[in-house]
Parts: structure tokens; sequence; C-alpha cells
């Protein structure tokens, strides 16, 4: 059915709920809408399949209006304040907001100036502390610990199909006394150490290597 231009000067209702935030009479809110979803915005191309998990109350798809003076496609969904999700977000492509807050994000890659995380205070009283995240340039994983009586470093099962062997680097600090502790080689999975006769190993350690299930980071991309 073709129908003329719509105007919807006060509220724009679809379905049978009621909404009792959006007012009443005279004090109801102009220009807002109830929509009792699910609902799609762009092309619906993007949500063939009303069984898949990815069914949503709101579905915003990539949207390709040739009438539109200005290239296309858009995005999806631009917030320029602030987005607000209570639960789960999950990001799949792009989503750009100036700020996102919501329990939880879920996304394949996370660009942003700077990674921190807040939490209250565990002392002070009314105040928050905020850590940043360590940055470098690889996509790199930690194993640490304390070694004592023992001339093995046995690093995780899953390391074997996770890192590049050859990118491990180990840090030791010998506990109570010096003990010349050395790496002697790396094998099946086990950093091999060797330290002065006579005297146990008791040392922490550190252990770096870079992640070869993706691929590399690249640190210098065009804008």
């Amino acid at each position: 059915m073709k129908v003329p231009d719509l105007f919807v000067g006060k509220r724009f209702f679809v379905g049978l709920g009621k909404p009792e935030i959006l007012g009443k009479g005279p004090v109801e809110v102009r220009g807002s809408a109830y929509v009792e979803g699910p609902q799609i915005t762009g092309d619906p191309t993007e949500f063939n399949n009303p069984d898949s998990f990815e069914l949503g109350a709101t579905m915003a798809g990539q949207n390709a209006n040739v009438e539109m003076n200005k290239p296309y496609p858009f995005y999806a969904f631009i917030a320029k304040t602030y987005a607000r999700i209570k639960s789960f977000l999950k990001v799949d492509k792009l989503f750009i907001s100036e700020n996102i807050r919501s329990k939880v994000i879920f996304t394949e890659v996370l660009i942003a100036k700077v990674k921190n995380f807040s939490i209250p205070h565990p002392q002070k009283k009314g105040k928050r502390l905020v850590y940043s995240c360590l940055e470098g340039p690889e996509c790199g994983v930690y194993y640490r610990g304390k070694l004592r009586g023992y001339d093995r470093i046995k690093l995780p099962e899953v390391w074997k199909d996770l890192v590049e062997e050859k990118s491990i680097t180990v840090s030791i600090t010998p506990i109570g006394t010096q003990q010349n502790i050395i790496v002697k080689g790396i094998q099946n999975n086990e950093i091999v150490l060797d330290a002065k006769p006579g005297i146990p190993i008791d040392c922490y350690y550190h252990v770096f290597a870079e992640r070869k299930d993706i691929p590399r980071l690249k640190t210098e991309v065009k804008e």
C-alpha cells in the first residue's frame, strides 16, 4: 500500500502496550514514539533468519537510501553524546559514540585512545579507582608465577596453539640469594632453567609471548 507523507505531531504508537512513561493527557510527551517490536531500520536482508539468536527488539542494519545527497551507505547508528546499554552490547562492525555505558560489551576488535577501568575505591569512600591498560606494539599474552625446587616452568597447555614459540621471552627474579638462573631452552611447552649447583631454584617468573591465532598487529595505519 502506498500512502502520502505522514506527519505525527504528537505521539506515535505501534502495538497494544501502554507506555506510561510517555505520559498522559496534558502531560504526555510530545514527539515520543512507542513500537512494540521487533523492528528493522535499514536493509532488511541483513536479518533474514528469524530463528537466529541475532533477532532483537530493534535491528539497525546498513542503510542504503540512494535518494540522499550524501554518499551511501551510512553508519547504522551514531550517538553524539551518550549511549547507555543496561545489560549487553554486541558490536560486530562499527559503533560510534562519544560515551558508551554498558555492563557487557562484546566486539571483535576494540580501538580506543585510552583503555581504562573504573571501580569504587576500596579504601576511600566517595572516590573511584581508575587504572589504565598496559599498551604495546603486539597482541601479547603473559604467564607469571613462583617456582621453587624445580627447574622447569610448565606453560599453559593452550599456548601450543595460541602463541608463537619464537616470540617467548622470560624474566626471572631470584628469591633470597643469587642463584645464577639461566634459561637453557624451551621444549615440549616448558621453559627449562639451570642454576648454580647445590642451590635449589627459588624465583619469580614472568613469561611474555605474541599470539599467533590472529593477524599481527599493524601499528601504523591510515586515518
